[in-house]
């Protein structure tokens, strides 16, 4: 079992979306996180260091990274703007 970590910027983008929302993507999470392996869930992001992989959750991305069991949460935000910076 992994353990999630929330940036601050990640907690305040996960704030702004509506409660339904917000409750799937912690289902979500919860979800990876207790798996073996949460990476066979994420795709792999290149040049966007030091984020490594993003789930996806519907039109959502949370982009993350993994260190000593943790999943180290990021950004979550709409497809459209998960990649600008």
């Amino acid at each position: 079992m992994f353990d999630i970590q929330f940036s601050t910027h990640a907690k305040k983008d996960l704030a702004k979306l509506p409660k339904p929302l917000q409750k799937r993507i912690i289902q979500k999470l919860t979800f990876f996180a207790g798996q073996e392996d949460p990476l066979l869930f994420a795709k792999t992001l290149t040049n966007f260091s030091p984020l490594t992989h993003r789930f996806r959750v519907g039109d959502y991305r949370i982009a993350f990274y993994i260190e000593n069991e943790t999943i180290s949460i990021e950004k979550i935000a709409h497809r459209k703007e998960v990649y600008l910076t």
